[in-house]
């Protein structure tokens, strides 16, 4: 019994380990400072496109699906990070097929990764993409990340982002959790009974 509450506890704390190994890339929390913004030239710059909420962006109005924010000047190293994790929503009125992350390093090598907006629902949705190849980036120097529909701006795109991060694991379910957890309860109160009785 012992081994195994041993076990089970260098189990959680690996696994609360391995979830810590993240990079944030932006909170879209307002105020801010050294994260992504608007990016010039795109139809996101526009008057009223992007609402800046306390915890999150808001993408709306006449915004299209460019790849309207992002930075230029970020001094990133994603060695070991194999999982991009967007909290995000799509809002009514989304005509964008797609949401895309573009990465670019310091020689101007770029790499792009995208998932389906239906991957998130009317509600926050945490969604992963898997970095199964950083192409000609170079994931030690990534001076620059973008987030949007990744075309020249064709259709509307609504959605609300709440945070944006790379990964080194897959992120947890909360039951995960929840069941190591329990099998722990379980494993002590054995382990204790044992003890009344001996």
């Amino acid at each position: 019994m012992r081994r195994f509450l041993v076990a089970a506890f260098f189990g959680m704390g690996a696994t609360l380990a391995v979830s810590a190994q993240t990079i944030l890339l932006d909170d879209f929390n307002f105020g801010s400072v050294g994260f992504g913004a608007i990016r010039a030239g795109t139809s996101w710059a526009g008057a009223g496109n992007v609402i800046q909420n306390a915890t999150t962006i808001t993408v709306g109005n006449t915004a299209l699906n460019d790849s309207g924010w992002g930075t230029i000047s970020a001094t990133i190293d994603a060695t070991g990070m194999q999982f991009i994790v967007i909290v995000a929503q799509v809002d009514a009125g989304n005509l964008a097929p797609s949401l895309v992350v573009g990465f670019e390093d310091s020689n101007l090598h770029s790499q792009t990764f995208s998932v389906s907006t239906f991957s998130f629902t009317s509600g926050m949705t945490t969604v992963e993409i898997p970095i199964s190849s950083w192409g000609s980036v170079d994931p030690t120097g990534i001076t620059g990340w973008r987030i949007g529909g990744g075309t020249a701006g064709v259709v509307g795109f609504r959605m609300t982002f709440d945070n944006l991060s790379l990964s080194a694991s897959a992120i947890p379910e909360p039951g995960s959790f929840a069941a190591l957890t329990a099998a722990l309860a379980l494993g002590f109160a054995a382990w204790r009974r044992r003890l009344q009785r001996t």
